[in-house]
């Protein structure tokens, strides 16, 4: 039996899947700073519940994040969530073609556009299946 731990906002959705170990927040919409932030206090209040170090955020629907909403996430997210792990934490951004199109033409390369520290390690992906497997990478990678 799969057990699923799940927050609906009206934005987001945050669930948990024990048998992947997985923490998957979909972004339903646009956002603005109030969703942003309670949407990521949600995220990481399940993550720090059941101590996962491995997230899925589907960005697909969402609005990219602003100066001031990435500075926030720097200040009030990634310490408290790389304490959840010794090795920190692994998120799989999965966003759009378009997305990671314009977040290419922004900056080059992908992996230089957005650096959090040495305990959060980022990768962006269009597919999810992708995504998943190198969560599952990382997971195998620590764990073994």
């Amino acid at each position: 039996m799969t057990a699923i731990y799940k927050q609906e906002l009206p934005f987001l959705a945050v669930s948990y899947r024990k048998d992947l170990d997985v923490l998957f927040c979909r972004w339903h919409m646009a956002v603005e700073m109030p969703q942003f932030t309670e949407g990521y206090f949600a995220s990481l209040r399940i993550a720090t519940q059941h101590k996962a170090c491995f997230w899925l955020h589907d960005l697909r629907m969402r609005n990219v994040s602003t100066s001031v909403e990435r500075e926030w996430f720097i200040k009030h997210v990634v310490p408290p969530a790389c304490q959840l792990s010794d090795k920190g934490i692994y998120v799989a951004y999965l966003m759009s073609p378009l997305q990671r199109q314009n977040l290419v033409s922004a900056t080059s390369p992908v992996s230089d556009v957005i650096s959090y520290g040495a305990h959060l390690h980022t990768r962006y992906f269009i597919s999810e299946h992708n995504a998943l497997a190198w969560l599952e990478q990382c997971r195998q990678g620590i764990f073994a």
